[in-house]
């Protein structure tokens, strides 16, 4: 037994999560049981400035008997990895981004998606993927530009992605035949008849005679990394954080994507009978380049050191599975930019609207 010091306004769970104890009752039980009459507390507030904790011994044999009695606020993975179930990524999800200067919203892009299992072979997954329901600002624009490109963008899907076993995606395809495609974009001007349409099913057809640039533009969205990124490689550490690991996330309309050193973080349970797992997910950029370098393409190069004109961001999110099966049900993402004239800020979420698991 070790009496700890404690600062005024100070809590057991926050204790708890110091001494790696996985139930912040039986902390409380236990300094109960060691300390004087009047030092004895009810709730989770420790009101008192000490509080009687036990050894590292007798933390391993305390957090035995919590585990015994199904009563820890963790559920921690076996070898520190989660075994996530990526067959059960099946189902509808909504997506809404939103942007803002200066906490002032200046639009809001939505749509819906829809992930379809074919098969797994050789511990792959084959999914179909679609988009649809594409609106802006709340609205479904019906203007002439708007329907154009809905036409074109359909006559594209659906996509076949095909993730691995640790949710990474090997290969992404194009599922109808080029001709097929080519063939109901040539259709689509037969409903415009204008020059800006012509030219923009032109274009069209140009990407689906190079489909590797869909499939490239695809792949580094900012969907798919949150649906398919290294979140989901992270390896936990002796308690609740991961080790840290790097990915870039493409935040910045028509700029490459930022390289950010992550940090995943274990959230314990709300309730002993919490059926969801919360893991949040804290990024430091760690990019070298400035802001015009993202827009004109300079590569980043690790050997480069930040320096006064690197970006200066920050980025944020909030991991939501099912406690049972490991599906995943929400994603909730923060990006700040910050820059001498304004503050740029943009929000990510995805919830899945269709057969939860």
């Amino acid at each position: 037994m070790i009496i700890y010091n404690v600062e005024l306004g100070r809590r057991f769970s926050e204790i708890s999560d110091e001494l790696h104890l996985e139930n912040p009752r039986y902390l409380r039980d236990f300094h109960n049981e060691n300390c004087p009459l009047m030092e004895r507390y009810e709730g989770d507030m420790i009101e008192g400035p000490r509080v009687f904790i036990p050894t590292k011994e007798q933390i391993i044999e305390i957090n035995q008997n919590i585990r015994e009695n199904n009563e820890s606020y963790y559920d921690f993975p076996y070898n520190g990895k989660f075994s996530f179930a990526y067959d059960l990524w099946e189902g509808t999800y909504q997506i809404s981004q939103t942007t803002y200067s200066n906490d002032k919203v200046t639009a809001i892009y939505e749509q819906k998606i829809r992930l379809e299992l074919e098969y797994i072979k050789d511990h792959n997954y084959y999914f179909q993927f679609t988009a649809f329901d594409f609106r802006k600002d709340g609205g479904n624009s019906e203007t002439k530009a708007s329907t154009l490109s809905k036409m074109c963008i359909k006559s594209i899907y659906p996509i076949r992605f095909i993730i691995n076993s640790e949710g990474k995606i090997m290969n992404i395809e194009l599922i109808k035949k080029p001709e097929q495609i080519l063939s109901e974009l040539e259709n689509i001007k037969h409903y415009f008849t204008d020059d800006h349409a012509f030219h923009y099913v032109e274009k069209m057809k140009s990407l689906i005679q190079n489909p590797e640039e869909i499939v490239l533009k695809l792949g580094k969205s900012l969907l798919i990394t949150f649906l398919f990124g290294s979140f989901y490689r992270a390896k936990l550490g002796e308690w609740t954080n991961s080790l840290l690991y790097h990915d870039f996330s493409p935040w910045i309309f028509d700029a490459d994507a930022i390289r950010f050193e992550f940090e995943n973080i274990l959230c314990p349970k709300e309730g002993i009978d919490d059926h969801l797992i919360k893991i949040h997910q804290k990024g430091v950029c760690c990019d070298h380049r400035s802001l015009e370098d993202l827009y004109t393409g300079c590569e980043y190069d690790e050997n480069i050191p930040l320096n006064e004109n690197s970006i200066d961001c920050e980025q944020f999110a909030e991991y939501i599975f099912n406690r049972k099966e490991f599906s995943l049900q929400r994603i909730e993402a923060y990006f700040q930019h910050f820059t001498f004239e304004n503050k740029v800020k943009e929000t990510f979420l995805l919830e899945k609207i269709g057969d939860n698991n």
